[in-house]
């Protein structure tokens, strides 16, 4: 999995525009998967006024468009038991996610890295796990 960004991270300003990044997957293991998900969460910053602090869409290519993407606040691990669904990946099969992140009026200032998970729905565990830097700036 890799996760990418212009400048490899990511600067938001609260209540300011969004910004994007990939998720890549590439499976050059020897089986393929039958149900993959992932799961982004940041944890929760002291100070925050906004619920949710941040928005999280992903982009719909057979849509042509953006739609809203779960991400998950907290400051504990996500139980992999709880995940569900998700799509097949082919052996050696390579797929890349789009997706843009922006943060509301009230989110506190300050770093808070974008944890993303690979979950595999069928076995409940996490197959691989990334973290994206992120900074969010007073408006």
């Amino acid at each position: 999995m890799r996760v990418a960004t212009p400048g490899g991270g990511l600067t938001l300003r609260a209540g300011g525009a969004a910004q994007e990044f990939t998720v890549t997957l590439r499976n050059g293991n020897t089986r393929a998967y039958r149900h993959l998900t992932l799961a982004l969460q940041m944890e929760i910053m002291p100070g925050a006024t906004a619920d949710p602090a941040y928005r999280l869409e992903r982009w719909d290519a057979s849509a042509g468009t953006w739609r809203a993407a779960t991400l998950r606040i907290a400051n504990d691990v996500y139980p992999y038991e709880l995940a569900t669904g998700g799509t097949a990946l082919a052996k050696d099969a390579v797929v890349t996610h789009r997706y843009r992140i922006r943060a509301a009026t009230g989110a506190a200032s300050g770093p808070n890295p974008l944890m993303i998970g690979l979950i595999d729905t069928d076995a409940d565990t996490r197959v691989q796990r990334a973290s994206l830097p992120q900074t969010t700036l007073a408006p």
